[in-house]
């Protein structure tokens, strides 16, 4: 049996370009071509990304590319990381390969999310000269180097594991489920945990997962937890489903990055109006997907993964927090403009009384007397009256 894994690892450009106005395009040629001209300098290689909405493919190293899609958002895609010590791990846990996976992903993961190697300073040096070619920041709270993992917030990590044998493909398996469902094994990495791990597999009662076939040698096992990609050899199967990852993980964490800004800055309706579009668009994008042009199986296999990556609730949470956010907004510009009205309609009194006076008092008398001071006191007292009674009328 072989295996890998691979990490997807979203982040936030800071702007979104799903908006086809002439700026945007400007913007994101300018920023192609600052980008291209970038990876020159450094020996990176550029593709044409086959992905949907990605408008920038760079590959860094064999091991490590990006992809930076229209949403705003930035997708670092990692392989074959082969700086973690699994001596002690595999010979523990020979009979348990769900335990060697678990453990191999968890110090992964930590590796990345702390950039705890050189090979991921590219991480960093890459994502900093991106936000330095962004003019106006949409989401500024997330678009940073200070948001959670020095710009980072998760790191979603794919199985891929080769099995001649069959043994994991064509029934659900003891290993995979303790992949997809992982509470007992979540302490793997402290090796003061692992025989009472050991012990705890012994009387392990399954807890299920969708398991759905691609192909007649591949198959795909989804839960809250975890991807895995379980084949007899080695196919096209992996490639798609990582592809299909990197816009479901990028959506996913563009809508939880909207959530955070919302909820960290002071936006103005206009704002909430264009965030509460860029959620529509990505949306629709996600059901157009699912809805393509693909066999059955493929659908099948697409529509389980969606299921468990909590997108929907996400998305629920988000439009609520939009429309709750818009309410308040419209309502204090409704109670600006009801000031604004009273403000107006005071000074049409004044200016009314002020033009009036001159006439009734030369109308009376030709020079100032005390039928002045008492017409002058009179208006006063209307123009008092009268702005009373239009604050209460508004009220």
């Amino acid at each position: 049996m072989n295996w890998s894994i691979i990490h997807i690892v979203p982040f936030d450009i800071g702007y979104s370009f799903v908006n086809y106005r002439c700026s945007n395009q400007q913007d994101k040629e300018r920023i192609i071509s600052e980008l291209e001209n970038f990876c020159k300098d450094n020996g990176y290689d550029v593709f044409e990304a086959q992905i949907s909405k990605c408008f920038f493919n760079v590959k860094f190293n064999e091991n490590i590319s990006c992809f930076l899609l229209e949403y705003g958002i930035g997708v670092f895609v990692v392989k074959n990381i082969k700086e973690i010590d699994m001596k002690k791990v595999k010979e523990k846990f020979e009979e348990n390969i769900s335990c060697v996976l678990y453990y191999s992903k968890k110090k992964e993961q930590k590796l990345i999310l702390e950039c705890q190697s050189k090979s991921f300073e590219v991480f960093k040096i890459f994502m900093k000269k991106v936000w330095s070619l962004i003019s106006i920041y949409e989401r500024p709270y997330s678009a940073t180097e200070s948001y959670k993992y020095a710009g980072f917030s998760y790191v979603f990590s794919i199985y891929h594991i080769i099995d001649p044998t069959e043994n994991l493909l064509k029934a659900k398996n003891e290993n995979i489920d303790l992949l997809m469902n992982p509470s007992i094994i979540h302490k793997i990495c402290d090796e003061t945990q692992w025989d009472a791990i050991k012990t705890k597999i012994l009387d392990y009662d399954m807890k299920g997962y969708n398991l759905k076939e691609y192909t007649a040698i591949s198959v795909v096992a989804s839960s809250w937890s975890a991807v895995a990609v379980i084949e007899n050899e080695e196919t096209e199967v992996i490639e798609k489903i990582i592809n299909y990852e990197i816009n479901a993980q990028a959506s996913w964490f563009l809508f939880d990055c909207l959530v955070d800004n919302i909820n960290k800055s002071n936006m103005t309706n206009l704002d909430l109006q264009k965030e509460k579009s860029l959620a529509t668009n990505v949306s629709l994008d996600m059901s157009i997907i699912l809805g393509a042009n693909m066999s059955l199986s493929e659908k099948n296999v697409l529509e389980s993964i969606f299921r468990t990556t909590g997108f929907e609730a996400l998305r629920d949470k988000l439009f609520l927090l939009l429309e709750n956010r818009i309410a308040i907004a419209e309502a204090k510009i409704s109670e600006r403009q009801v000031k604004y009205g009273i403000v107006t309609e005071i000074l049409l009194v004044l200016f009314t009384l002020v033009s009036i006076y001159e006439p009734i008092r030369n109308l009376i008398s030709g020079s100032l007397q005390t039928v002045d001071i008492v017409l002058g006191i009179f208006m006063i007292v209307i123009f008092i009256i009268c702005s009373i009674m239009i604050i209460r009328r508004e009220k």
